[in-house]
């Protein structure tokens, strides 16, 4: 009865290893992380029961759990890497959008939208006729950031307070592969 939890335990301290790993990353790459975890998920479990199975046998059961847990840890280290945001700047003004990047690939963005105009603006993500994600109203001089996740296709990013669309406050965005 005692090997279930204990393996359950295992396994979510194998897997929650990546995790830590990435919160302590401070932007130095996805590989650190991997290479943190798999030593971790080998170093913990190789050194902590040698202590152990030098007074008691007690290592040679969890070790199974290790060796099995680690693929996924290896996986799961890895899984964050094609869930990277990239953030792109959106600049509004008087009846125009103005976007840092020219080419989108599918993915997460942040969209970091400036208002440098004189009017109150928004930006709203819209793809064939619908709205995807929207801002808040951005006052003169404000800024607002709006994360969404893009995937191939066609989308207009526009202003829809009041007229402003109408007025020029639209730009195609065309997500490819």
């Amino acid at each position: 009865m005692h090997h279930p939890t204990r393996r359950a335990a295992a396994l979510a301290l194998v897997l929650s290893l990546p995790l830590l790993g990435a919160c302590s990353d401070d932007g130095e790459g996805a590989t650190a992380p991997a290479a943190s975890a798999s030593a971790h998920a080998e170093g913990e479990h190789s050194e902590s029961p040698s202590p152990g199975s030098t007074t008691s046998g007690s290592a040679a059961p969890s070790s199974p759990v290790p060796s099995s847990a680690a693929p996924e840890s290896t996986a799961s280290a890895a899984a964050p890497a094609p869930a990277e945001t990239r953030t792109v700047t959106a600049t509004e003004g008087e009846m125009y959008i103005e976007l840092s990047e020219d080419s989108f690939s599918p993915g997460s963005y942040t969209l970091e939208v400036v208002n440098e105009g004189n009017a109150t603006h928004d930006l709203v993500v819209e793809r064939d006729g619908a709205d995807v994600a929207a801002t808040e109203t951005i006052a003169p001089g404000a800024s607002a950031t709006l994360t969404v996740t893009l995937e191939e296709g066609e989308y207009v990013f526009y202003c829809s307070i009041a007229n402003h669309r109408a007025m020029g406050m639209a730009t195609t965005v065309v997500v490819g592969a």
